[in-house]
């Protein structure tokens, strides 16, 4: 079957296509708050979502709307099958999968490189959620 695979400091999890995938961080140049949402399907990934608190560096200029502080950008913007975030220690970045946790605070202060990949893995993988 098709999954998601998130690959952290060599271990691998994989989640159903179609899971819901929430990264927040802390912006490393502005130092505020921001939500990036993904999902995907077979063909690869997608940012449906992006949150942020103030503009800079990076940071998108077109605001769709403000939702507890936030200004909201909703999208449907194609990443690929294949992906990686890395997070440095000043990100206190998490990651999780359906609410899931994958990363919790950038593990415990060091560079963490998350990656993201649809594949397929085989059937029994998928149910308990390790590759």
């Amino acid at each position: 079957m098709k999954a998601i695979e998130v690959d952290l400091d060599g271990r691998s999890y994989v989640y159903p296509i179609g899971s819901r995938i929430e990264i927040d961080y802390i912006h490393s140049v502005e130092r505020s708050p921001v939500v990036e949402i993904l999902v995907a399907n077979e063909s690869g990934f997608y940012a449906v979502e992006m949150r942020w608190m103030d503009f800079g560096a990076g940071l998108p200029e077109d605001v769709q709307n403000l939702t507890d502080g936030f200004y909201v950008k909703r999208t449907r913007d194609y990443l690929g099958r294949e992906f990686s975030y890395w997070f440095i220690p000043i990100n206190h970045a998490n990651v999780t999968v359906d609410g899931k946790p994958v990363l919790l605070d950038s593990n415990g202060g060091r560079k963490v490189v998350v990656r993201f990949r649809v594949r397929r893995v085989p059937l029994a993988s998928l149910m308990i959620g390790r590759w």
